[in-house]
């Protein structure tokens, strides 16, 4: 069974493509198609995966994927708008090497958010990275949601088996 701990976000789902049950599709993390085991979607919460026939770019944002099991239109409308994954494996990510080298925005949802003296501000339930300054989405204990810009510079702490990051936030950004 595949875990989420084993696996990162590479792309998305669009789109059926044609009559044939191409699927298109973004990549957005530098990784050669070729080099995949496989792609993995979550289907009612479980890890699946599917195995890639061929695919072909479209212009510079676009793939068009045919995947073994997916025949006709149909099939392919069935599948998009998800996440792809790719096992971390395949991409090269290695867990036990420690640190927080080679985690992704993606990577850090699911994560409690700590201020820099290890207090709990709330969990990451998303990201938002297409602006220059990336921000991570924090539900707070009381429903409320927050937006906390992520650099390098900001980080004090990651640990990735107690799933926490701690950052220097802005004095009065909880406050807004």
């Amino acid at each position: 069974m595949i875990v989420e701990s084993e696996i990162s976000v590479i792309g998305r789902t669009l789109k059926p493509h044609g009559i044939n049950g191409e699927i298109a599709a973004t990549i957005d993390a530098p990784v050669n198609l070729d080099s995949l085991q496989c792609i993995i979607l979550d289907i009612d919460g479980i890890y699946v995966p599917f195995f890639i026939r061929s695919y072909r770019y479209r212009g510079s944002e676009a793939v068009l994927i045919s995947i073994d099991g997916v025949r006709d239109e149909k099939d392919a409308a069935a599948l998009c708008g998800l996440d792809i994954h790719a096992l971390k494996s395949d991409l090269g990510e290695d867990d036990d090497h420690g640190g927080d080298d080679g985690l992704y925005l993606s990577d850090l949802v699911g994560y409690t958010l700590l201020d820099q003296d290890g207090r709990k501000i709330g969990e990451i339930d998303g990201y938002d990275d297409s602006t220059a300054n990336s921000l991570l989405t924090v539900s707070l204990s009381d429903g409320a949601t927050v937006y906390v810009p992520i650099a390098d510079e900001l980080v004090e702490d990651v640990d990735t088996d107690q799933r926490t990051i701690s950052l220097q936030i802005p004095q009065g950004l909880l406050d807004l």
